[in-house]
């Protein structure tokens, strides 16, 4: 096909909007939709006929963690292959932007201990949006981008990464640069408040930059303190900041983490819609599996991660009665060492991976605990767990909520087993198709409310306005699929799976996926929102 005059005709239109569907055409040119019409499609050379087909807006993957994936120079497609035409990097606190020359070790390392795509020193280039803006615009970047500052990776960069409280000059200084990168166009503030540094953070800290947040009509994206027990606690401590300062607060990942936490999902709901019912600026999203995935440092207690990792090796190697003890409660409160199944490891036995905690144990003669040290120690950190964790009722509960976006917590991974060596939560590689099969297998709501959920409910939490819906003099990101068909063939066992049913995908009105098979690798922007 040539040119940038497309035309889909006699497609199913679901618009985003939550309107009944309908068949008709859609016209693109130079990027945008210019015209959605029921009459016959002209005859010209770039007509696609799409009878039978759902056409909807692309999918928005709000909470993403590709911010190293698209610097890697190989073809990160994941996202793409599953309806994302847009997503946003920089979540739970963690960005590789703003940089500090002065802690740039120190930084690696923190990003590294947390996100699963690692960055080599040199990776580390861009210090502000600017830069990082500059570094993305020399490689493939197959869909839009856009991007949050991480709480973390800004702390780390003014306070540093040891267990304390901010100075006065060092929370005017977080502010400063926050209030710089939101003027830049970043879309907000990331909180991961159960990682350090951002775990160190008191709730005058938060306040203080929130007060920016909401002075830029920006969003504050919060994984919480607590997913599990203190749960309650942890939504109330945002729900505070939120009355205190007035910002957009938007609750990542909503979840309940832990058996003894399962079938609250309802109160947890209730919670929440009271809140806005108040008059609160509180929204949600979710993933549509009933496992977490994260390191398996995150069964180390937050204290014991003070002075970044080369303290915590220290700790795990002294191995003191307390750590022991809060290293054992953590693991029963992700399920017990039976639902802690290895993903990733670095440097050492791959044919672990895809073994629980349990399994490694009895293969080692060794108890969890001691399975659990040494993986980290040996590895210096660098082992990905799931956490098989979750109640599926709940996680069901959450999804057939209108008002809550689905999103990845995923990152772009190549599809290529020679590249991703690992094995990735499937999240990564079927979100939003194993969503809509839900929706159809479950029959949980209408299409055009599922749509939504995936579209326009995204674009409005993050302020995007010419995308997430088909109008015309919207900018032309559009999935074409086939609703019988839509599947995950992800697995746990199994992830690097591309998921089924996804025919035609246009991104800033270029087709970059004709027929299932990829037509342009570099179609994606960066999306910036500035002067609000």
């Amino acid at each position: 096909m040539k040119g940038m005059h497309y035309i889909l005709k006699n497609g199913t239109i679901i618009d985003g909007t939550r309107r009944k569907p309908y068949i008709g055409n859609i016209e693109m040119k130079n990027g945008f939709i210019v015209n959605i019409t029921k009459d016959s499609a002209p005859k010209e050379i770039n007509v696609i006929d799409i009878k039978d087909k759902i056409v909807a807006p692309g999918f928005i993957d709000l909470h993403s963690h590709s911010d190293i994936s698209y610097l890697m120079g190989y073809d990160a497609h994941s996202k793409l292959y599953q309806g994302v035409t847009t997503e946003i990097v920089g979540n739970c606190g963690v960005s590789i932007i703003p940089r500090s020359d002065k802690r740039k070790k120190e930084t690696i390392e923190y990003i590294n201990n947390i996100l699963e795509i690692k960055m080599e020193d040199k990776g580390l280039k861009a210090s502000d949006v600017k830069e990082y803006i500059n570094e993305l615009s020399k490689t493939h970047l197959p869909v839009n981008l856009g991007i949050l500052i991480g709480h973390g990776t800004l702390r780390g960069a003014v306070v540093g990464f040891d267990d304390r409280e901010a100075t006065e000059s060092e929370l005017n200084g977080m502010c400063h640069i926050l209030d710089r990168e939101l003027k830049e166009g970043a879309l907000g503030l990331s909180l991961g408040l159960i990682y350090p540094t951002g775990s160190f953070s008191n709730t005058n800290e938060l306040i203080r930059l929130s007060e920016v947040v909401k002075k830029n009509d920006k969003m504050l994206a919060v994984h919480m303190r607590n997913k599990g027990d203190g749960i309650f606690q942890a939504l109330d401590e945002m729900l505070y900041i939120g009355r205190a300062t007035g910002a957009h607060i938007h609750i990542s990942h909503l979840k309940l983490i832990g058996k003894s936490n399962w079938g609250k999902s309802e109160k947890l709901l209730e919670n929440v819609k009271k809140s806005i019912k108040e008059g609160l600026n509180i929204t949600c999203d979710q993933y549509p599996y009933d496992a977490t995935s994260t390191y398996l440092s995150a069964l180390v207690p937050r204290w014991a991660h003070g002075g970044g990792l080369e303290n915590m090796i220290k700790r795990l190697n002294a191995g003191t009665p307390k750590l022991n003890q809060d290293i054992l409660d953590e693991m029963e409160n992700r399920g017990g060492p039976e639902n802690i199944t290895i993903s990733g490891i670095k440097n050492y036995n791959k044919s672990i991976v895809g073994l629980n905690i349990k399994q490694v144990s009895e293969l080692s003669n060794k108890r969890p605990l001691e399975v659990v040290k040494e993986l980290l120690i040996a590895t210096n950190g660098n082992v990905t767990a799931v956490y098989h964790s979750l109640d599926y009722e709940d996680v069901i509960r959450i999804m057939g909520d209108k008002t809550i976006a689905i999103a990845s917590d995923g990152y772009a991974y190549s599809l290529d087993r020679k590249i991703t060596l690992s094995n990735p939560h499937p999240r990564s590689f079927g979100t939003f198709p194993r969503f809509l099969q839900t929706v159809r297998e479950r029959e949980l709501m209408s299409l055009e409310d599922a749509i939504y959920k995936i579209t326009k409910l995204p674009a409005d939490i993050l302020g995007i306005k010419d995308r997430g819906t088909l109008e015309v003099g919207k900018v032309a990101d559009i999935v074409v699929f086939d609703y019988e068909k839509i599947k995950d063939k992800s697995t746990f066992s199994d992830s690097v799976k591309r998921p089924s049913g996804i025919e035609h995908i246009f991104i800033n009105g270029s087709p970059a996926l004709l027929s299932g098979s990829i037509n342009e690798r570099s179609l994606g922007k960066t999306i910036l929102i500035r002067d609000q």
